[in-house]
């Protein structure tokens, strides 16, 4: 365990640390002040009616003045805690820092009343610093208090000490003797402050990083299940059909026109079940690998390559045009992933655009950074679906124009690859307008 005896922690979760803190501070604060008002209520039920030996104090009427001040002041410190902890409001700095403030008076209080219980009860307080330490060691284990908040009670009780000490004892070798014992008593409460805060600050951070995990657990659970529905669901329409065209094909008087189109239909279900499993294991591979092996690539040449091959291979339901940049532009990408992107970007435009439409791929370089548009001029997204649109398996998932189905992976796949490459993607879009996809990417950093 790391011990903070002179910082305090800096990392992630530190202000829900001192929330937590603050409100275990007050809840202390209740207990302890009630405690100590039946502790008080009894010394004085014990004053008034059984009486107390006057050898036992050489100071009986301070003390008895000091046991009255407490009857008065410990409920305050109760009603106070009580009601700052009924409306702790974890979000309110001012209203942190105010129960603090109250947690550390409280603290103060207890110090010097004990403090108080060791000069009343003996003319040379080094001789019995019991109570004083004992109100050191209550406030050092019970509370939980800043680097700097640990400083301030340690400077001021040493000051209060030495202040009252020359009332009570006047021999300047004692004077010495006792500020010296005070000195080793704060050097004690310092080392068990800090050492409680920094047990608290590490259980809370463990338990912190257990929820995370129990969290990513619970979200890993629901995206199987979610995968599961998905497999069960999508995967069987197309084996269902690839089953019901291979019965058919059985009928020996399957024509030789039948037989082709059979076997088209079987060969699009396939692809259909290939396109799913492949969105499904691009989801999981994305999240198991935290980045990418980016390489330096020419933007310019490699949307080009992408753009010419969907004019060889996938032509035939829209006009994809490629507008080049004025000069070269430079990225670092991971080019397989990035093909993916634009793959999955044509596809959906392609899905959503009419038949012989355009869709129009640029490249820029604007304000230091890089930007990839992809823009169709189809039916568009109704604005109800664009805060979804990159969820994954989206509510906002619909079928193409044509029928195409969707399973809600593919811009989720697209959102997770760009936010891999450190880049950002929007989306505008406007209905029986268009949809206008952008990439951002970061320029291209010298090695």
């Amino acid at each position: 365990m790391k011990i903070y005896f002179f910082s305090s922690p800096n990392i992630s979760g530190r202000s829900a640390f001192r929330s937590n803190y603050i409100r275990q501070n007050l809840r202390v604060v209740k207990s302890t002040s009630l405690i100590f008002f039946i502790l008080t209520l009894v010394i004085r039920f014990l004053f008034s009616f059984y009486g107390i030996a006057n050898q036992s104090f050489h100071h009986i009427d301070n003390y008895n003045n000091a046991n009255w001040i407490a009857l008065v002041i410990t409920p305050l410190f109760y009603l106070a805690a009580t009601f700052t902890y009924k409306y702790f409001a974890a979000t309110n700095t001012k209203y942190l820092s105010l129960s603090q403030f109250l947690v550390f008076a409280f603290a103060m209080f207890v110090i010097t009343a004990a403090m108080r219980a060791t000069f009343f009860s003996m003319y040379n307080p080094r001789n019995t610093m019991l109570m004083y330490m004992v109100g050191l060691v209550i406030v050092g284990t019970f509370f939980t208090f800043e680097y700097f908040e640990t400083l301030i009670i340690i400077t001021a009780t040493g000051i209060i000490f030495s202040t009252i000490l020359p009332a009570y004892q006047s021999s300047i070798n004692e004077l010495i003797l006792n500020n010296l014992a005070s000195a080793i008593l704060l050097t004690v409460f310092f080392c068990i402050s800090r050492y409680f805060f920094s047990y608290r600050a590490e259980s809370f951070f463990k338990i912190l990083d257990i929820e995370e995990k129990n969290i990513e657990i619970e979200n890993a659970s629901i995206a199987k299940n979610e995968i599961l529905g998905i497999v069960a669901h999508d995967l069987r329409n197309p084996l269902a059909i690839i089953k019901s065209v291979t019965m058919l094909m059985e009928d020996e008087d399957c024509s030789a026109e039948d037989y082709k189109e059979n076997i088209d239909m079987i060969k699009g279900a396939v692809d259909k079940a290939t396109s799913i499993i492949h969105d499904l294991l691009e989801t999981a591979q994305n999240e198991v690998h935290n980045h990418f092996d980016l390489e330096k690539t020419k933007l310019d040449d490699f949307l080009s390559g992408i753009v010419n091959e969907w004019h060889k291979n996938k032509k035939g339901q829209v006009n994809i045009i490629f507008q080049n940049p004025d000069k070269p532009i430079f990225a670092n990408i991971h080019k397989e992933k990035m093909q993916r992107v634009m793959d999955n970007l044509i596809i959906n435009a392609i899905k959503f655009s009419n038949p012989n439409g355009n869709i129009d791929v640029s490249l820029s370089y604007s304000n230091d950074d890089i930007f990839i548009k992809v823009r169709d001029y189809g039916i568009g997204i109704p604005d109800d679906m664009l805060p979804y649109i990159f969820d994954r398996f989206s509510k906002a998932r619909r079928n193409g124009i044509r029928g195409e189905a969707s399973i809600g992976l593919g811009l989720s796949i697209v959102h997770q690859i760009i936010k891999k490459h450190s880049g950002d993607i929007e989306v505008s879009s406007a209905p029986n307008v268009g949809t206008t996809f952008t990439i951002k990417l970061p320029p291209l950093q010298s090695a």
